[in-house]
């Protein structure tokens, strides 16, 4: 009988603690990283310099949001202090593919930063719908003004609907093909803040080999393929290492690989 997809095991057999003497510091390392993040998934919006740096322009219902509430950081910190990493569930087939590799190997780090981006990507379902989507829900944009002097008696354009979430990344908005319908479009926005773009991998002829990771940053930007040494970077980093220069978020090198 052919293992069912839905079917999925608990990252405590998978071997994460190989990284660190202490059980799951890897993911602990990445949790500091990525609190307001999460914050911002339980407020259901942006921050304001995030919103900017996402879609480059300005918004007046965030230009006071500075800092996530306290409420949603409270919430955070009560899932981060009850979130046992060890009975976290993933698909059964990552976990023992994940669990086939040797430490140190570079399927190990490909496979360990895949790990991450499902893990992160899956608590960012459980808090939106666990807090019905965040404490705000999405407001229509600002309205569009004409200038008279560049379009004089022109009537004023139709209002302007909320979207679905205040969180998303421009590419991956349509929630009706996802699983977890628009819980998912803010997972794949939580993974553009922490890792610099949505994960994506090479699957190579099997469908599901993990041979190279690309990157899908917002924008006009093109997916690039990271380099052996931004993944191990990465990883060194997530060992206990010093933080690559750029920042743990990855950004393309000059000659990187491009997927238009």
């Amino acid at each position: 009988m052919p293992e069912r997809l839905t079917s999925t095991q608990s990252l405590a057999t998978v071997g994460l603690e190989n990284l660190s003497p202490r059980h799951f510091e890897v993911c602990n390392r990445l949790s500091g990283q990525s609190f307001q993040t999460f914050a911002q998934v339980v407020d259901g919006c942006p921050t304001r310099d995030v919103y900017r740096d996402n879609f480059n322009e300005f918004r007046k219902s965030f230009q006071n949001n500075i800092h996530p509430s306290n409420a949603a950081l409270e919430a955070v910190e009560s899932c981060r202090r009850n979130l046992n990493l060890g009975n976290t569930q993933i698909n059964a087939k990552l976990a023992q593919a994940f669990q086939n590799t040797n430490p140190g190997s570079r399927e190990f780090r490909l496979r360990l930063i895949e790990v991450l981006a499902v893990l992160c990507h899956g608590i960012a379902v459980h808090l939106y719908k666990a807090y019905d989507g965040g404490f705000h829900q999405p407001e229509p944009p600002d309205p569009i003004i004409w200038h008279d002097e560049l379009f004089p008696n022109m009537p004023p354009p139709p209002p302007r609907k909320a979207l679905p979430a205040e969180l998303y990344h421009s590419s991956y908005g349509f929630w009706q093909q996802y699983p977890n319908g628009i819980a998912d479009i803010v997972g794949y926005w939580v993974e553009h803040r922490l890792f610099g773009g949505v994960v994506l991998l090479d699957r190579g002829e099997t469908g599901f080999e993990c041979k190279d990771i690309f990157i899908h940053p917002v924008g006009r930007y093109m997916i690039f393929q990271l380099s052996e040494a931004q993944v191990r970077a990465y990883i060194s980093f997530l060992q206990g290492g010093q933080q690559p220069p750029g920042g743990i978020r990855f950004k393309a090198e000059e000659y990187a690989r491009r997927v238009d």
